[in-house]
């Protein structure tokens, strides 16, 4: 008969032992995704502005980054990618690990841009990005100019259907949210009016002070030196509700256009891709962030209001509503940029 050894305690312990630090090594392994995750972040965090320093966007990244800073425990910096319309600092964010410390202040432009230049954009704004935290909005007005004589949108309307091509509305350049909205406008109204670009907002209120356009679309910050002079005047406001600085001014909605309801907004976004337990750790942080009164402070200088609902699903919610929205504009309007 062929000699088989006698297993031994010992070497029965022995295997035991195997066994369970074989265990323990399979449980170290499927922790150490939970251990990095919950050591989020262990060194600064980047904000890319996809615009030059100084504007609202720059403002805003640097008030929540301040913010931000303290509740991660790590120093938020803030910085400037400009160009293309804001698609060079975009395609940069999306090119970035999904790691969660290179994150996106996207605007509205984020949701016109793929349905004005299609295939020429170098990212899926729709799937390359995971939403974070709503972080700002801010509504737009429809202004006139002093020599208009419509008292209020009924007039306008009908005063746009009754002298189809002749009333003009002014926008801070082709593609530009104003151009979108005064697209909007004629869509949902069945008027023609005569669209007048220019290269901003704050221009195209300027001639609309002087008489050279009828109307236009406008923020207020661009618009408030000449509002409170008397030399425009706001028809109405694209908020759900009045504006506590404006509480005159009727909405969109109350002047029976409630498809106008449309603001100007603010979202902080990571790669996709980015670990849910990072998206979670931030998401809380900014819920924090977006309660601090600073916040609000720093907003009422720049014409941005801290939202109702500022989590990840409000965000979301808001560019799958836009992202939709500005299509169908872009398409019906027929606009082609170059």
């Amino acid at each position: 008969m062929p000699f088989r050894p006698t297993r031994t305690a010992s070497h029965n312990n022995m295997i035991k032992w195997k066994k369970a630090w074989r265990g323990i090594a399979a449980a170290a392994l499927v922790a150490v995704p939970a251990l990095a995750a919950g050591a989020y972040p262990d060194k600064p965090v980047k904000i890319v502005v996809p615009y030059s320093a100084g504007g609202s966007s720059d403002l805003i990244a640097r008030a929540i980054g301040e913010q931000l800073g303290a509740e991660l425990g790590q120093p938020v910096v803030v910085e400037n990618r400009a160009g293309a319309g804001s698609m060079i600092g975009t395609a940069y964010v999306s090119a970035e690990a999904p790691d969660g410390y290179t994150l996106l202040l996207a605007d509205v432009p984020f949701t016109i841009v793929p349905a004005l230049y299609g295939d020429r954009v170098k990212y899926d704004a729709r799937r390359a990005f995971a939403p974070i935290a709503l972080v700002g909005l801010s509504p737009m007005y429809l202004f006139a100019g002093p020599g208009y004589g419509g008292k209020g949108v009924a007039e306008l309307v009908a005063d746009a259907r009754a002298r189809p091509g002749v009333v003009s509305i002014g926008s801070g350049g082709n593609g530009s949210l104003t151009h979108l909205l005064a697209e909007l406008f004629m869509l949902n109204t069945q008027t023609r009016l005569v669209h007048v670009p220019y290269k901003s907002a704050a221009a195209s209120v300027s001639d609309l002070a002087g008489g050279q356009i009828d109307i236009s679309f406008s923020s207020m910050p661009s618009a408030a030196a000449l509002f409170q002079a008397g030399k425009v005047r706001p028809l109405a406001v694209s908020s759900p509700q009045r504006q506590p600085a404006t509480p005159d001014v009727p909405t969109f909605q109350e002047s029976g256009l409630p498809n106008l309801t449309v603001q100007s907004w603010w979202g902080l976004m990571a790669p996709a891709g980015t670990p849910q337990a990072v998206l979670d750790r931030l998401g809380a942080a900014m819920g924090k962030v977006m309660q601090a009164p600073a916040i609000a402070q720093r907003y009422a200088g720049i014409g941005a209001n801290v939202p109702g609902q500022t989590d990840a699903q409000a965000l979301q919610s808001l560019l799958s509503a836009d992202f939709d929205r500005w299509q169908d504009v872009v398409g019906r309007a027929g606009i082609k940029l170059e």
